[in-house]
């Protein structure tokens, strides 16, 4: 029986503390999975290495003083087009541009102990099994009918007659009832708050009892009748973050 062939792996960070840093927590992490991973501290040294070799999946910095790194990604995607990309940054603002290109996770680098290795473990896993990326949210009919990908719902407001679908571009909105949409969205990663609220739980930073605070600095709110629904909801979508055979207190 062959052996799969190890992942290929980027890091690209121009400080080389956060570099060295990135890199244990992913060796952390990835300890079960067979990889090699390459370092990079200068975006043309990882697209030299990609020309060489395609990546499965590559960490690459935003803020980088040769070349930023949504740069660096559209162009590494020409060299490796399956290659998953996961962006990182300490600064909210990217949030926006960082869907000019293709990628599958955007972690701000505040909170990158806890969501730099789950985000990597995902998009190994997905690289190495092929999975499906779920697939897109329509919206209107036929003629004049709008395709939203779901990695890029923020979260779904409904008001009168119409439920407002919002993404990093803006919003779309349809006259469709809040429930109708959720039904056709990931359950896991989805979760309604309120009557007239739904969020997708990647964007949320974090959440209380009364509000999910999500990365752009939105505030959606959670109704007392929600709170046991939206705490049973963020434990399964945690779940799939954890690596197999751990679990999370209930």
């Amino acid at each position: 029986m062959d052996l799969p062939a190890p992942l290929r792996i980027a890091l690209c960070d121009d400080t080389p503390a956060l570099l060295e840093r990135e890199q244990a927590l992913l060796e952390a992490e990835l300890a079960d999975l067979p990889y090699r991973m390459a370092c990079c501290t200068d975006a043309g040294e990882l697209l030299r290495a990609a020309a060489e070799q395609p990546f499965d999946v590559a960490v690459l910095d935003i803020q980088m003083p040769s070349q930023d790194g949504i740069a660096v990604g559209r162009e590494l995607l020409a060299l490796c087009p399956d290659c998953r990309i996961v962006f990182l940054t300490a600064y909210i603002s990217y949030c926006q541009d960082v869907y000019d290109v293709e990628h599958c996770a955007f972690v701000l680098k505040e909170s990158m102990e806890s969501r730099l290795p789950a985000a990597v473990r995902r998009a190994c896993t997905r690289r190495d099994r092929r999975d499906p990326e779920p697939p897109s949210l329509i919206l209107g009919e036929a003629g004049k009918a709008v395709q939203i990908p779901q990695g890029e719902i923020l979260y779904l407001e409904h008001e009168g007659r119409v439920t407002r679908v919002y993404t990093p571009g803006g919003a779309v909105a349809a006259e469709e009832k809040l429930e109708a949409l959720l039904a056709r969205l990931d359950p896991v990663d989805f979760c309604q708050t309120h009557k007239s609220f739904a969020v997708h739980w990647p964007f949320v930073q974090r959440y209380d009892k009364t509000v999910a605070h999500l990365a752009d600095g939105t505030q959606v709110p959670i109704s007392r009748s929600y709170q046991a629904a939206v705490r049973r909801s963020f434990l399964a979508y945690a779940a799939t973050l954890q690596p197999a055979g751990q679990e999370l207190l209930p």
